[in-house]
């Protein structure tokens, strides 16, 4: 990676220009995705050393933060045996109380792991019983479809010549072409007709076996994810029961009360201090070798250094410095909002991927924007060190960029004034800088709509919606969008140690169901008209084209609300094509449900695997099935999320496998 850090950009604005900048939206599209590529560069490959010999460093950096905390935990230990060496000769406890409290929590652990194990044996069994039906009805289906194949064959290569122009038997034509007896041809006409009425039977017979093995595919996700939870239960009943019998280990070796005991205890843990001393004494000897060699590669071991070579040591330096300071922070792990309020007032103005930017700019939105006053205290979320500061200067867009651990990286922009120098260390909390927007002030640039915070976050070098990792319980809940309804609501109840009244705060989609069919079938018959309430008619036909059922329903619930916004009968658009605004009538639910899924096939659309592939929210250049940017995306990710009873992610994969 290069030292690619550098002020010789031009930094733009990332809000929507409300203020009638004189520039066309692909004007100011262009612009921004060209400041986006830029940051991006600066953001992740704008390393001050080479890649050489960096992970190793990192390598034994690790090493070295984990040497260190045994040393730690060791010496508490020892700390506590130390203390209790001293109070045994005054403190006298009776035991035998503890012991029988133990003897009997011990037990019932053991009788909670009968049962789990039992119940997780029988959860196995049935998975492997659905397992081995998915294979037989899988073997069934391949079966049924060469032998649909090999009549389509033969009624095209026999029968078509003996058709009318309506599709009915000539039999006059059929005597006519035929070698045989008058009494064979009628003979073999009535057998040939029988077997037509049988080949749309063996085509229902193949339609349920479909189904069939769609449902049981279900029906084995929902057993594994009970054996999971029963597994995870499983774990933590061993692992109290071992603590247990740890325990009561140590209380019988207790009983004898000997000072003896605990010295024993206080030498061991002494030696092993030792030993882990000793370790880290050899990995810091290994750190600082390689540290040396990615200093020397650098230039770092010259004796004159011009002031340009010495920062760039001195960054290197601090570098790996923070990086090993990082691995040491940790996020809250009982909950996904990682991430505190950078600044006390808490309204959005401008949403992640928010549609309404992109229609007045022609680029995405892949921030928050929130409401502040000028010149507001804006505060480090989480832990982490500055890895780019762009301070404030008039006429020019002013930011700074905090790393954090695990890929996470946030950014600020519209500074008015920046308070911590590059490569700085700060805490959650810590005052970083402080906002700005204002028209026509430093830091604000060229393109804003007045005073407030541009939020980013990113994970793993892609943009990331910031409110995911973030209490949104303050935000109003009226003016938000629809997506964030269930974050908010579950925000809201975490956010109290008793019960939570949410009956003020009325969600606009909600699913019932205990499995995805179930709610599927909720899905249809609460929000479908009457003509498109079978579920038979969507599982069928989306599994013979390949493409996941609960998929096929939220782009019918997208485009007509499931039949409610029919212009003409059984109308929608995009058929055949992508994105081509047409309007195409059908004569039936089924053939527009048929033709619906063929789209998804087409050449078009048939490379495509991900949803956020299917519009311009994911797919900024390629072929696309709708042209909106946010609004068709999120409400299809909105609707699978209801339907698969857990978030799904943007790049969904909405194709089925056998």
């Amino acid at each position: 990676m290069k030292y690619l850090k550098t002020t010789s950009i031009i930094f733009l604005c990332l809000m929507a220009p409300s203020i009638g900048v004189a520039i066309d939206t692909t004007t100011s599209g262009r612009i921004i995705d060209r400041f986006k590529e830029q940051q991006k560069e600066i953001l992740f490959e704008s390393l001050p050393f080479t890649e050489s010999g960096a992970n190793m460093i990192l390598e034994h950096e690790y090493a070295k933060n984990w040497l260190e905390w045994i040393k730690a935990r060791l010496s508490l230990v020892q700390s506590a045996y130390s203390i209790k060496k001293e109070e045994v000769s005054e403190k006298r406890r009776t035991l035998e109380e503890a012991l029988a409290i133990l003897d009997t929590t011990i037990d019932q652990s053991k009788s909670n792991i009968a049962i789990l194990a039992l119940k997780i044996r029988d959860k196995d069994t049935k998975s492997q019983e659905l397992s081995m039906m998915l294979v037989e009805l899988s073997k069934k289906i391949y079966v049924y479809r060469e032998t649909i194949l090999s009549y389509l064959a033969n009624i095209y290569s026999e029968w078509n010549m003996v058709f009318t122009d309506e599709w009915q038997i000539d039999v006059v034509r059929w005597l006519i072409m035929s070698d045989g007896d008058t009494d064979d041809v009628l003979s073999d006409m009535t057998y040939k007709s029988l077997v037509t009425l049988l080949w749309q039977k063996f085509v229902d017979e193949y339609r349920a076996l479909k189904k069939e093995y769609y449902i049981t595919r279900l029906q084995i996700e929902e057993e594994r994810k009970q054996i999971l939870i029963l597994k995870k239960d499983l774990e933590l009943q061993k692992t109290l029961l071992e603590a247990q019998r740890i325990e009561r280990v140590r209380l019988v070796e207790i009983t004898k009360w000997q000072e003896k005991l605990y010295q024993e205890y206080i030498d061991a843990q002494s030696q092993a201090l030792s030993s882990v001393e000793n370790a880290w004494k050899k990995a810091e000897e290994r750190y600082q070798k390689w540290l040396s060699t990615v200093l020397r590669e650098a230039g770092c071991d010259t004796k004159k250094q011009t002031p340009e070579l010495e920062k760039k040591c001195s960054d290197i330096t601090t570098y790996f410095a923070n990086e090993r300071e990082l691995q040491k922070t940790e996020f809250a792990s009982w909950t996904t909002n990682i991430f505190s309020w950078p600044v006390e007032w808490r309204r959005i103005s401008a949403f992640f991927r928010d549609a309404e930017y992109y229609h007045y700019v022609g680029s995405h939105h892949d921030a928050i924007d929130i409401a502040v006053a000028q010149g507001s205290e804006v505060h480090a979320p989480a832990a982490g060190y500055v890895y780019y500061v762009l301070p404030p200067s008039p006429g020019g867009y002013s930011y700074l960029a905090l790393k954090h651990r695990d890929g996470y990286m946030t950014v600020y922009g519209h500074l008015s004034e920046t308070l911590v120098a590059e490569w700085h260390f700060v805490q959650a909390g810590e005052l970083i800088a402080k906002s700005g927007g204002a028209i026509g002030t430093p830091g604000a640039g060229p393109m804003t709509s007045g005073p407030h915070l541009h939020y980013e976050v990113w994970q793993n070098k892609e943009p990331v919606d910031p409110l995911r990792y973030m209490d949104i319980s303050a935000i109003d809940y009226e003016t938000m969008p629809s997506r964030y309804q269930d974050k908010f609501i579950n925000d809201f109840v975490t956010g109290f140690w008793t019960g939570a009244d949410t009956t003020q705060y009325e969600r606009k989609f909600i699913l019932r169901g205990d499995t995805e069919e179930e709610r599927q079938r909720f899905l249809l018959k609460t929000y479908a008209t009457p003509d498109f309430q079978s579920w038979d008619m969507w599982v069928d036909t989306a599994l013979e084209g390949g493409v996941d059922p609960s998929f096929m329903m939220c782009i019918g619930l997208a485009e007509t609300t499931l039949g409610n916004r029919l212009k003409t009968a059984y109308n929608i658009g995009n058929i055949g094509n992508t994105d081509s605004g047409g309007t195409y009538s059908f004569n039936s639910p089924q053939e527009w449900l048929y033709w619906m899924t063929h789209t998804f096939n087409n050449k078009f659309l048939g490379k495509y695997t991900k949803l956020s592939e299917l519009s311009r929210w994911g797919n900024p250049d390629g072929a696309i099935y709708a042209s909106s940017n946010s609004n068709w995306h999120n409400n299809t990710v909105r609707c699978l999320s209801a339907l698969k009873w857990r978030f799904v992610e943007d790049d969904f994969q909405f194709r089925v496998k056998e």
